[in-house]
């Protein structure tokens, strides 16, 4: 592991322990609590006619060594955060989630509120 890995790493700790929030996630009826940090990502495109569309998901940051399943996020997931639920989505043409960083230690999760 690189030093710019190990730096990462210790970032992504460092950020679920300073501003991660616990919260429940359901895949296939099995739910797993665990702490995740809040984000927001801008996405932008436009249709067939030109109109451009701007949306803004929820998303929530999860250490890589934090997520608690076998399987990575799926369309149709879904996160109780403080009574509100948000189901993992995405935008046309996006994954419902990506690693954000170069070394894989942060997970981003793209979410809409139902």
């Amino acid at each position: 592991m690189g030093i710019l890995d190990a730096g990462t790493a210790h970032l992504a700790t460092a950020l679920t322990a300073h501003a991660g929030e616990s919260v429940t996630y359901t895949k296939r009826k099995v739910q797993k609590t665990f702490k995740a940090t809040r984000g927001s990502t801008p996405f932008e495109g436009s249709d067939a006619d030109g109109i451009i569309h701007r949306t803004v998901s929820r998303d929530y940051l999860v250490a890589s060594t934090d997520w608690p399943f076998d399987e990575d996020p799926e369309d149709g997931d879904r996160i109780v955060d403080r009574d509100k639920t948000y189901i993992v989505r995405s935008v046309p043409g996006q994954p419902v989630w990506r690693f954000a960083d170069p070394g894989e230690n942060l997970m981003r999760i793209h979410t809409k509120q139902q």
